[in-house]
């Protein structure tokens, strides 16, 4: 309610420093980046994708089918951009469980730069899949100013929203506490968590060419749970892997990047 009143009375130039809105199948999207700052050499952004209801995109792990969101950029100044996710949900359909949302969201962003200075434009390519009873590829490029000389309260007040929405580092609530392989190569995953009338939730990502299939609650004693993750690939092959790990319970969500060793 407090962002709704914020934005009847905040002047339209508030938007300055974003894309224009581009639309397609069920969704808009447009990105959002704060001024380039003197000698900074990374700067904050977001995708923003308002979904229509009854669609949905994708996570970073989209399962067998999916198309997680890939983004691009244009020119020489913008070096690398970093796409953070706030914690998804499981979405099941005949074609197997995905992970998404099913609402409009923010993805933040982080801009990188090896240059003196910015561009007074930033130019990004944007490769995503919107989906309802199937899913629609869509391709869109955007060119966001940022050569604002200083914030606007929209801007600043979208930007830390979105991030504020990220999963947090562990806590006395949920935490992330193990990750390991099985003897019968499985990905096996304990959390602590509070005590609730609700199952906590799970989703892994090991990169696009190590899926894994939706993990399975197996024990939860109402203080640690277990999941098994059933991978899409040899483990014996993978050697050593960086794996990401979100989790919810609640209203809590947490993410921690492991190291697994080979099986």
């Amino acid at each position: 309610m407090i962002f709704t009143l914020f934005c009847g009375v905040v002047p339209q130039q508030a938007a300055a420093a974003a894309s224009p809105w581009q639309e397609t199948d069920g969704a808009r999207l447009r990105i959002v980046a704060e001024p380039a700052r003197p000698g900074a050499t990374d700067l904050r952004g977001m995708l923003q994708i308002e979904l229509e209801p009854g669609w949905k995109t994708y996570w970073r792990e989209p399962g067998a089918a999916g198309i997680p969101p890939q983004i691009s950029l244009g020119d020489d100044a913008a070096t690398a951009v970093t796409i953070h996710y706030p914690a998804p949900e499981w979405h099941d359909d005949p074609y197997g469980s995905w992970a998404g949302y099913a609402q409009p969201v923010s993805l933040p962003l982080t801009f990188a730069t090896s240059a003196d200075t910015w561009p007074g434009t930033l130019k990004a390519s944007v490769f995503l899949g919107i989906c309802r009873d199937v899913c629609v590829p869509v391709s869109m490029d955007f060119d966001v100013p940022i050569d604002e000389k200083k914030p606007n309260a929209m801007q600043t007040l979208l930007l830390d929203t979105a991030f504020s929405a990220l999963p947090a580092d562990d806590s006395d609530r949920l935490s992330i506490a193990n990750a390991a392989w099985t003897s019968d190569g499985v990905l096996e995953i304990s959390l602590k968590h509070a005590a609730s009338d609700t199952d906590p939730q799970l989703f892994v990502s090991a990169g696009s060419n190590r899926p894994f299939k939706k993990p399975v609650l197996v024990s939860d004693d109402g203080e640690t749970a277990l999941f098994r993750a059933e991978p899409v690939f040899d483990p014996a092959k993978a050697g050593e892997m960086t794996v990401v790990l979100t989790a919810r319970h609640g209203v809590d969500a947490v993410e921690r990047f492991f190291t697994v060793s080979p099986q």
